[in-house]
């Protein structure tokens, strides 16, 4: 988390930037802990864009990467952190598609709280690459597509708090993503994890 806040700072001395893309993310790798004893896929795939969100100046447009893993997501955001449930019940999958849900989560917390920023969340496609495998059936023209439309605010990338596919389609997420509940609830455990507030 020190890091993250560090990057935050060092954007923010460059400028405030038209359109924040957040595309890091882990997928497998076991529970590895980070130095906060958190396990490192959700601080990177959660904690960190909530981090960057509250603390880069505000952008104008806002993307975060999902999923369709995202629809096998927990929509009561039990457990976020993984300390209840433990390095033993740990599992790569679940904290994946939970980690892609709480992206669409995050980015439609931020369109309600921020109605001059477009914020969106994108489910990039399955493509061939490492994650993906040589057999996957997705297109990088598509992703790269619906990629740039979000970045660059145009057309249908006009929208804010809409979840979209590739081949610039507006799509229909887990329903539990416009929850405006489970998008507080999601809020408020990473306010108190990260110690980060967000902005007004």
């Amino acid at each position: 988390m020190a890091q993250t806040k560090k990057l935050a700072e060092d954007a923010n001395e460059t400028g405030t930037f038209d359109c924040v893309v957040h595309n890091a993310g882990i997928y497998q790798g076991g529970f590895r802990k980070t130095d906060e004893g958190l396990p490192s896929l959700v601080a990177v795939n959660v904690l960190a864009p909530y981090i960057l969100t509250c603390l880069m100046h505000r952008p104008q447009r806002l993307v975060y990467l999902s999923s369709d893993s995202h629809y096998s997501g927990d929509g009561k955001v039990h457990d976020l952190t993984w300390q209840e449930r433990g390095e033993r019940g740990w599992s790569d999958s679940r904290g994946y598609s939970d980690s892609k849900l709480y992206n669409n989560l995050l980015a439609n917390a931020f369109a309600r709280r921020w109605p001059d920023v477009m914020s969106n969340s994108f489910h990039p496609g399955w493509m061939p690459t490492k994650m993906g495998g040589r057999g996957a059936p997705g297109k990088f023209e598509a992703s790269i597509d619906t990629y740039v439309m979000l970045a660059e605010g145009e057309g249908k990338g006009k929208a804010t708090g809409k979840y979209f596919d590739p081949g610039k389609r507006e799509g229909r997420p887990n329903p539990a993503a416009n929850d405006e509940e489970a998008q507080e609830k999601l809020m408020r455990i990473c306010e108190e994890v990260t110690g980060v507030k967000p902005p007004a």
